[in-house]
């Protein structure tokens, strides 16, 4: 007879053992991770030889299971006894051979955790001058498509009632640049490790069509606009895919009392006239909540956010209810943040590597094959 500790009970068990050092090891690369700063990158390095040493010693184990149960199949005297190892066998070989496919996985998350090892800055806008001119001459071409669509998609006219109420017909920044401004939010998002879902909110939103694309960025996106027409496109717009968590309706930016509700607010200079634009301005800096990100791309904003008690991150983004010191701080801690935009992770099945994927896509990074372009 086969020793107990030779058997698939032996061997279940000692897959159980691998199982709680593996997760072990991984918890505390977690928490290495988890560092905005200062990671200790040798421990990150020790701890990744510590899987590689796992990984190794799982594929000698393998070897030792599939030579135990070939003996304890050979050793069996009679048909029944046969079927009966086999199916002992069975159940402890499906769960190594799961186990199996979540160890191959280790150089993909090993890359991953390696890119993280050290939290290196990098800025919040990139400076363009380092573009090659061929990607700077491809984003105008795209820019002017999306002027083009965006033109489709909501062809009203401005109305009488939102003329006389100072608002601006519904001129699009350029894609280009919203997707700049959006990012760099995204990480000071990130930055702040907020727990519930990200709100964002467009301020003046026409048409729609930056309600949309901000749901790339962010789980929740609505926006508002004074003119019904433009309220109108942009309903037709998103209710073409049921799947949107985006939701517009028609609203006063002077009068409006729900800013703070949003953690991101975007306000692309909705009314001509200054006084009742400084108004709205004030509304919403009184209103938002200390923390909350706000995008105002345009020329007079950088000249009152002070007063309004707004710290400046860099480009268009600020901070509402924070001084200039606590931005300076929060654009290091988001400049540390990775580029990812990360998608919802819609796998089934838990992994023992989620706590590494987890930690990863807080910190902005993710495994790139998810964002690879399909080919046919």
């Amino acid at each position: 007879m086969h020793e107990q500790s030779d058997g698939p009970d032996g061997f279940f068990q000692r897959l159980g053992g691998f199982d709680r050092r593996l997760r072990g090891v991984i918890e505390k690369l977690k928490a290495e991770l988890e560092k905005p700063s200062r990671r200790n990158a040798r421990q990150v390095d020790f701890l990744c030889a510590e899987i590689d040493r796992l990984t190794r010693e799982y594929l000698l184990f393998l070897t030792a299971l599939n030579t135990a149960r070939i003996a304890h199949e050979a050793a069996a005297d009679t048909p029944d006894e046969v079927m009966n190892v086999k199916r002992a066998w069975g159940i402890v070989g499906a769960q190594t051979n799961l186990f199996r496919l979540e160890i191959n996985r280790w150089a993909t998350v090993r890359g991953l955790v390696q890119e993280q090892r050290q939290a290196r800055r990098q800025p919040i806008y990139p400076p363009q001058a380092k573009l090659a001119k061929s990607t700077y001459t491809q984003m105008g071409a795209s820019d002017d498509v999306f002027h083009w669509i965006h033109a489709m998609l909501n062809p009203s006219e401005q109305s009488e009632a939102a003329r006389d109420h100072d608002c601006f017909p519904d001129i699009a920044l350029a894609n280009s640049e919203f997707h700049e401004h959006l990012h760099a939010a995204h990480r000071v998002i990130l930055a702040q490790r907020r727990t519930g879902p990200v709100r964002f909110l467009d301020v003046g939103c026409g048409g729609g069509l930056k309600v949309l694309t901000a749901f790339r960025y962010f789980p929740q996106s609505d926006g508002f606009d004074f003119d019904p027409a433009y309220v109108a496109a942009a309903h037709d717009l998103l209710a073409k895919d049921d799947g949107l968590n985006c939701h517009v309706f028609e609203q006063d930016a002077l009068t409006f009392d729900g800013y703070g509700n949003y953690d991101v607010i975007y306000f692309y200079r909705p009314i001509s006239e200054e006084r009742l634009l400084i108004q709205m301005e004030q509304a919403i800096a009184a209103q938002a909540r200390p923390g909350t990100v706000l995008v105002a791309p345009y020329v007079s904003f950088p000249a009152r956010h002070e007063a309004l008690g707004c710290g400046h991150i860099g480009g268009a983004v600020y901070v509402a209810g924070m001084s200039q010191k606590q931005a300076n701080s929060l654009r290091i801690k988001a400049e540390r943040m990775g580029p990812y935009i990360v998608k919802p992770d819609d796998a089934p099945l838990s992994s023992v590597w989620d706590p590494l994927l987890d930690v990863s896509r807080a910190n902005g990074y993710d495994i790139p094959n998810r964002y690879e372009k399909p080919r046919y």
